[in-house]
C-alpha cells in the first residue's frame, strides 16, 4: 500500500512500507527504492520526498515486444525482445493486469499494445489502456 499523498508521515510509516526495521532506518537508501527514486546521498525530507510513493507491487515477468501505438503496430512485430512485468499472478498476462517496465511494479507504461507470445506460440496483443491495465487480449492474424 502507498504512503499517503498529503498530511502527516512517519518514519515507521515509511519503515513499514518498505519492510525494514523500524529500529534502523536510513530514508537516504530508502529513497533509492522509490518510484520516483531519489540519489543515494542527496537531501531527503521525509514529508516530500516519500509522499504517495510505494515499495511496489508484486510481478511476474513476461517477453513482450516494446509499447506499441495500436494492435496492428504490435501483431507486426516480428520477436518480442522487451522483458515487461504483470501483477496477476504466476502464469502467463490476462485481462485485468497492470503491465510495468520494472520490478517491483512502480513503473506503468501506458496507454498502448504490446505483442506477447503465449506458452502455446499464439502471438497476442496485449492492449492497455491509460493506467496500463489490460483492458483486451487480441489474437494476431
Amino acid at each position: 500500500m502507498a504512503l499517503p499523498a498529503s498530511g502527516p508521515i512517519s518514519s515507521s510509516q515509511v519503515a513499514t512500507e518498505f519492510s525494514v526495521s523500524q529500529t534502523n532506518i536510513s530514508l537516504s537508501n530508502l529513497g533509492t527504492q522509490l518510484s520516483t527514486p531519489i540519489t543515494a546521498g542527496q537531501p531527503v525530507n521525509l514529508a516530500t520526498s516519500f509522499y504517495g510513493q510505494s515499495a511496489g507491487v508484486t510481478v511476474y515477468s513476461f517477453v513482450g515486444s516494446e509499447l506499441e501505438e495500436s494492435p496492428t503496430a504490435a501483431c507486426s512485430i516480428e520477436e518480442p525482445e522487451n522483458t515487461w512485468y504483470h501483477d496477476g499472478g504466476p502464469g502467463e498476462p490476462a485481462q485485468g493486469d497492470t503491465i510495468y517496465s520494472d520490478n517491483p511494479g512502480t513503473t506503468k507504461p501506458g496507454n498502448g499494445s504490446i505483442l506477447f507470445v503465449n506458452s502455446s506460440e499464439q502471438r497476442k496483443s496485449l492492449n492497455l489502456d491509460s493506467s496500463s491495465e489490460i483492458i483486451s487480449i487480441a489474437n494476431c492474424r
